[in-house]
């Protein structure tokens, strides 16, 4: 039995709950509710965040297309590892709809690559990756496994932190930005390696520029990307909820159909409550950030059909 792509899964899970909501898991020691706080001792910390977690996953599931833990905030703790391990086990039995995909920008030669395809692929059991693409073709060649084109290999391209501008925004010779670069050549590794279909970039929520309250969003990055590469490639999209990402311009230019996207977001849903009702408020969160995303598919008469 062949197993159905990645794309293909986020597109039938967005059909299925209406929802293009991506829930991140980013665990903070300093966040973790202290009714769950089992042990002051280091090593017993790492369970109790497993808990905290498993729960977050629970309330707010029936609101996600998508399960994106954050590599490095489980690192971070001792038996962090095997903590997330324990995490996308609980996902995969509870939850077996929801596809899961690990926020781990992993970029290094084609040796280490292929350690890092085991490492998220093989050990974790994610079914989904994204990669920084500054080493070359080989860091997408690498995460590919003929025997599994069902996972996704997604590629940075233009991020959500300040700072990034500093370096994607970079014009090249020819006029083009260093992002719209990656961006075409993405698309054509993507070609060459015959696995475009489930091939996407991380592209940031459209944003105010300042001064704050200027009411001047910014989202040419979203449509000129859809010039480079249509509906292709799915975008990966950061900056909603915290980091105060504009939801209706974002859909308006990213939207490609189901399947051709998945706004996320961590720390608002993650750290809603410090309380006893921190997984009911993070399951709120998440159904607001999802009414508010279907707001804006009602504005452009956008649909979830598969058909269409």
């Amino acid at each position: 039995m062949i197993e159905k792509g990645f794309r293909q899964r986020l597109a039938e899970r967005q059909k299925e709950v209406r929802s293009l909501v991506c829930v991140g898991f980013d665990p903070l020691d300093e966040k973790l509710p202290e009714c769950l706080r089992t042990d002051l001792h280091e090593s017993h910390i790492s369970t109790d965040v497993v808990t905290w977690m498993e729960d977050v996953s629970d309330a707010t599931a029936e609101y996600a297309s998508m399960f994106k833990p954050q590599k490095a905030h489980w690192e971070a703790f001792t038996n962090g590892a095997w903590a997330l391990q324990k995490l996308i086990t609980h996902m995969k039995h509870k939850h077996p709809r929801v596809p899961i995909f690990e926020d781990c920008k992993r970029g290094d030669i084609k040796r280490t690559q292929t350690c890092y395809r085991v490492g998220q692929f093989q050990i974790d059991g994610t079914q989904g990756m994204n990669f920084s693409p500054y080493m070359g073709k080989e860091c997408m060649e690498a995460l590919f496994d003929k025997n599994h084109p069902e996972r996704s290999i997604v590629s940075l391209c233009y991020t959500s932190n300040p700072s990034a501008r500093e370096m994607q925004d970079v014009i090249l010779q020819d006029g083009r930005r260093y992002w719209e670069f990656v961006a075409e050549a993405v698309l054509r590794w993507a070609n060459e390696l015959g696995i475009t279909e489930n091939v996407g970039l991380v592209m940031a929520a459209a944003y105010e520029l300042p001064p704050k309250g200027s009411g001047n969003v910014y989202s040419w990055h979203l449509k000129r990307c859809r010039e480079i590469v249509g509906d292709l490639l799915w975008f990966l999209i950061p900056g909603i909820g915290t980091q105060k990402g504009a939801v209706l311009e974002t859909v308006q230019y990213a939207y490609a159909g189901p399947g051709s996207m998945a706004i996320n977001s961590s720390s608002e849903i993650d750290f809603a409550s410090s309380k006893e009702d921190y997984a009911e408020a993070a399951g709120i969160r998440a159904m607001l950030l999802r009414d508010e995303i279907n707001m804006a598919m009602d504005t452009f008469d956008y649909t979830y059909d598969l058909a269409a």
